[in-house]
């Protein structure tokens, strides 16, 4: 009987003692298959900075009218930051309009014009009965030449007028500070009142994609190609696998420390993680899945400029976030429509209805815009948005769908008391707007 035990315990071990040697033998290729992914260059020191940083001035000398940003605001291309104060444009924008809109100079020259030819011929018919003598025929030919050179003349100067009206529009939109791109306030350096010439007045920075700065020593030169992705490792602990791709490889090493530099282009969408951080990054092999064939061309000898990849970068960024709202299904929120003036609430809330959907319990808006209504007819909004531009207003647009169908947009602000100086702003040049809140 004991045996027997001793024969079944003898058994059992020698069938553990397999279990456990092909569970180090399938570890052991699973960590040689793992260090495959990377490739020999240990990690490397790197710093995470913005894409681009700018300091943002007037193309124009002037005095600042109003600063519509503040630190860390966010902001959008196109939008404006600051604007100068251009009474003087304005005025010369509304002559200009006026003066390109007469055409009383083109009529007055087709009249005569008509005459004078008419005139002519009347001639050539009495000539022609010997009623008339040559030298009438030929002033009646002058006159009717003259007549056509004078209306050419009428419209070349209203072609010269409709070129000055488009002039003082760009001198009048020079006096508004626009963002280049989107990005983040770094700084403010003028306030309202001060006069500017030369100076910057505020400080952008975008941080959608953010640029990864490597050091890597002058041994591993050859290594690194420019299309090769990287793992990164931010000094915060993140939950996100952040990877860029190889952007730039210096040609040239530094003597001192005896290391090259490497630049590599790193996705942020919604500004996740923050610029200014120290990092640690791990080349990826070439052959490895996760690099990003989308630039393998580059390594068959197809040069691809930093520019190009970054644009590669945001339109893939910009289809995955299209097919994610696909997926997702979309909720309509109301709008919640305020206005400083609390009797006109009720007249704007009862002349522009909105979908009833609930606002989310305790979440505060993301922005304000500031909105105007639409006329009642076509005619009626052009004449609007004429007074807008002959007032210096430009950066409006009509919205003819959605929520908002029949208003139109005078610019979003992520602070409310921006928004409100843009409200009393227009109000000063005799428009009426009101502040919706985003959510």
């Amino acid at each position: 009987m004991l045996s027997t035990i001793n024969t079944i315990n003898t058994f059992d071990l020698k069938k553990l003692l397999t279990f456990v040697s092909a569970c180090i033998i399938s570890l052991q290729s699973f960590a040689d298959d793992s260090a495959a992914v990377h490739s020999s260059i240990p990690g490397v020191d790197c710093v995470i900075n913005p894409y681009k940083v700018a300091d943002i001035a007037s193309p124009v000398a002037g005095v600042i009218e109003d600063l519509y940003v503040e630190r860390s605001q966010q902001v959008s291309a196109g939008q404006i930051v600051a604007q100068l104060d251009a009474d003087v444009e304005r005025a010369s924008v509304k002559l200009a309009r006026y003066r390109a809109g007469i055409k009383s100079e083109i009529k007055l020259s087709e009249i005569n014009m008509d005459f004078d030819k008419r005139h002519k011929i009347r001639l050539a018919s009495l000539r022609e009965k010997q009623a008339t003598s040559v030298e009438k025929i030929e002033e009646a030919e002058r006159e009717e030449s003259l007549s056509r050179w004078k209306l050419a003349q009428a419209k070349e100067l209203s072609d010269i007028r409709t070129l000055e009206l488009k002039r003082a529009e760009q001198q009048l939109s020079q006096k508004s500070i626009r963002a280049p791109f989107d990005g983040f306030v770094l700084d403010t350096y003028k306030h309202r009142g001060e006069y500017v010439e030369d100076q910057s007045i505020l400080r952008l920075a975008q941080l959608d994609p953010l640029v990864i700065e490597a050091i890597v020593p002058m041994e591993n030169f050859g290594s690194i190609k420019v299309g090769m992705v990287g793992e990164i490792f931010p000094e915060f602990n993140t939950t996100d696998k952040l990877t860029g791709t190889v952007s730039i490889v210096d040609r040239i090493g530094d003597t001192a420390s005896n290391t090259f530099g490497v630049r590599l282009i790193m996705p942020n969408p919604e500004n996740r993680i923050p610029a200014g951080l120290k990092c640690i990054v791990k080349f990826l092999q070439p052959s490895a899945e996760d690099n990003d064939k989308e630039f393998s061309e580059v390594s068959n000898g197809q040069q691809i400029t930093e520019k190009a990849m970054v644009e590669k970068i945001q339109a893939r960024q910009k289809q995955v976030s299209q097919q994610q709202q696909q997926q997702t299904p979309s909720t309509t929120v109301q709008a919640e429509i305020v206005d400083s003036k609390p009797d006109r609430n009720e007249k704007i809330n009862n002349e522009k209805s909105l979908p009833e959907t609930d606002i989310p319990m305790n979440k505060s808006p993301s922005g304000f815009l500031v909105m105007t209504r639409q006329g009642e007819t076509d005619k009626l909004t052009k004449d609007l948005i004429n007074r807008l531009r002959e007032a210096g207003v430009n950066d409006f647009q009509e919205i003819d769908h959605g929520i908002y169908k029949g208003l139109i947009s005078l610019g979003l602000y992520n602070v409310r008391n921006f928004a409100e100086k843009r409200q009393q702003a227009l109000a000063n040049l005799g428009f009426e707007a009101f502040i919706s809140a985003r959510y």
